[in-house]
């Protein structure tokens, strides 16, 4: 079962979708040692990252070529999409 996480309201800097929870995309993913936490936009499709205090910001862009290439982020992409 997914975990449902409740944040602070804010929007999608994409679509401007208001956000007030997010769903984590599969498992945490390690980049070096400092675990990350990636979300996606349910309107849109957005990629963003989830921070430790559960505010979200833009994937770097170092970030966003390895998210790219991990198969439960290309899945999960996919299905907002349909």
């Amino acid at each position: 079962m997914a975990k449902i996480i409740q944040i602070e309201a804010t929007c999608c800097s994409r679509c401007a979708t208001m956000i007030d929870a997010i769903e984590p995309v599969g498992d945490t993913l390690e980049f070096g040692t400092v675990p990350m936490n990636v979300t996606v936009c349910g309107c849109c499709g957005h990629l963003m990252m989830v921070e430790h205090d559960l505010t979200l910001r833009e994937p770097t862009t170092d970030e966003l070529r390895t998210l790219t290439k991990h198969p439960g982020v290309v899945a999960e992409m996919r299905s907002s999409f349909n």
